[in-house]
C-alpha cells in the first residue's frame, strides 16, 4: 500500500501545481509532513520524479531562465490515467483505519471526476457489505460452539469498525451526491486560499513555466 501511496502523492502533487520545479514540489510535499505520516524521505522525491519522467507518466521540460536551466515537470497523459486508476483503487480498497493511505485517497479525491468517486465510494460499500455479512457469519458459528468463545469478540470488534465506516461513507456519498464538495472540472467560487499562502508562489511560476515551454515548442 505504500508504493500505492507514494505514487499518488507525488503524481497528485505534480497535477495539482503543474508546471513547477523539482524544488517546489518537494517543498510542497514537505509541507504537508509527507515525511512523518507516509513514509516518503525527501531525498527520494527527485528520484521519484526521474523515475516518472522515464516511465512516461510525467514530462520534464529544461527552461531556461537568466543564466540558470531549471527541470521543471507536467503530467502527460499516461501519468493523468494512471494517477485516477491509483486514486479510485485507493478510494476503493484501502483501509480507512490506516490514516495515512485513506488520507491520500481522500484529500487527493477532487482529482477525480464526481462520477468516478461516486461510482468508487458505492464498489467500496459493497465490498463492505460482503465483509460485514461474512463476519456475521462467523460470529453465529462461534455462538453455535464451533469455535472457541473469545472468537466473537475479535470478529465483532472488525465488524463494529466496518460499520462505523460505512456509516462515515454513507454520509459522505450522500453530501457527494448532492452536489457537495468540488471535484474535477469544477470550481469552487466559495473558497479561495489566504493571500499570504505560499501557493499562490507556485501559480505565478507555473504561468511563467507555461510561457517558456510554449516558446520552446515554437
Amino acid at each position: 500500500m505504500a508504493s500505492l501511496t507514494t505514487r499518488a502523492l507525488l503524481l497528485g502533487v505534480v497535477s495539482l501545481f503543474e508546471p513547477a520545479n523539482g524544488y517546489q514540489l518537494r517543498r510542497e510535499l514537505l509541507s504537508w509532513g509527507v515525511e512523518d505520516w507516509a513514509n516518503i524521505k525527501p531525498g527520494s522525491i527527485y528520484s521519484m520524479l526521474s523515475t516518472f519522467a522515464k516511465q512516461g507518466f510525467i514530462e520534464r521540460h529544461d527552461l531556461t531562465e537568466g543564466d540558470r536551466t531549471v527541470a521543471v515537470y507536467t503530467m502527460a497523459d499516461a501519468g493523468r490515467s494512471e494517477l485516477e486508476r491509483l486514486l479510485r483503487e485507493a478510494v476503493v480498497t484501502v483501509n480507512a483505519m490506516h490514516p495515512s493511505s485513506f488520507r491520500v485517497a481522500i484529500s487527493l479525491s477532487p482529482l477525480l471526476a464526481r462520477e468516478t468517486m461516486l461510482d468508487a465510494l458505492g464498489e467500496r460499500e459493497r465490498r463492505a457489505a460482503v465483509r460485514s455479512a461474512e463476519l456475521l457469519d462467523r460470529i453465529a458459528e462461534v455462538a453455535r460452539g464451533l469455535a472457541p468463545p473469545h472468537v466473537a469478540h475479535t470478529l465483532e470488534l472488525e465488524l463494529r469498525l466496518i460499520e462505523t465506516e460505512r456509516g462515515w461513507a454513507r454520509e459522505y456519498t450522500e453530501t457527494i451526491a448532492a452536489g457537495g464538495l468540488v471535484f474535477a472540472g469544477e470550481s469552487d467560487p466559495a473558497w479561495v486560499p489566504p493571500a499570504d499562502d505560499a501557493g499562490w508562489q507556485m501559480v505565478n511560476d507555473s504561468q511563467r513555466y507555461r510561457a517558456l515551454i510554449a516558446r520552446e515548442k515554437h
